[in-house]
């Protein structure tokens, strides 16, 4: 089945959830992982009424990156930019063994600053799965390389990451789970993305 689209980020945590939510994204961003391991099994395609995918969208304040060179913050110590655009997801129900299957896809785009010195660089990034009520079930962190061709500052990126099982069982489906894309952030990136305005590279 194709991809389908997905939500550029998701809203803002609020009420008795909003404390909760920003120690969630300081922990997403700053956090481990673990693997995902897949089971076989029969499989009936997702995203319908009654087979519904998991929501997929970009966690708040991890959509975009900016490396400094040293602990410098002015303009002109930005070595790099990042940031994650549209995401996109499928997902597949195997009714042997009450699993979810979930394939995602995200672009983004990448731009050279004044204190770059090489055309190659690496993002680090996670995907992350969320129970209901704010749980952090699963993540896993990639590498994205990027190389910036001659003459241009900015390159864009593509990151697929398919087989996220998640089980489901009784009442429950595809709708007690979220799956979330970010920049995985150091802790001073993560307060820079805080403080500072960001202007969109595109």
């Amino acid at each position: 089945m194709p991809f389908s689209t997905a939500l550029r980020r998701l809203p803002r945590l609020t009420g008795l959830h909003r404390h909760a939510g920003i120690a969630l994204v300081a922990s997403l961003a700053l956090g481990g992982c673990s693997s995902l391991n897949p089971f076989g099994g029969g499989e009936r395609e997702g995203g319908t009424t009654q087979l519904p995918c998991p929501q997929v969208g970009v966690l708040n304040e991890t959509d975009h990156v900016t490396v400094l060179r040293g602990s410098g913050t002015d303009l002109t110590d930005i070595v790099a930019r990042a940031e994650i655009g549209r995401v996109v997801s499928k997902c597949m129900y195997n009714t042997d063994d009450a699993t979810i299957t979930v394939d995602l896809a995200f672009d983004g785009v990448a731009e050279l600053g004044p204190a770059a010195t090489t055309r190659d660089l690496t993002f680090n990034v996670f995907v992350a799965v969320m129970r209901r009520f704010d749980t952090l079930d699963k993540k896993q962190i990639y590498q994205i390389p990027v190389n910036f061709p001659a003459g241009q500052r900015q390159a864009r990126f593509v990151k697929t990451v398919e087989g996220t099982i998640l089980p489901y069982g009784g009442a429950a489906d595809g709708r007690i789970y979220q799956v979330l894309v970010g920049f995985q952030l150091s802790a001073e990136q993560l307060a820079y993305n805080r403080s500072a305005a960001y202007t969109p590279i595109r």
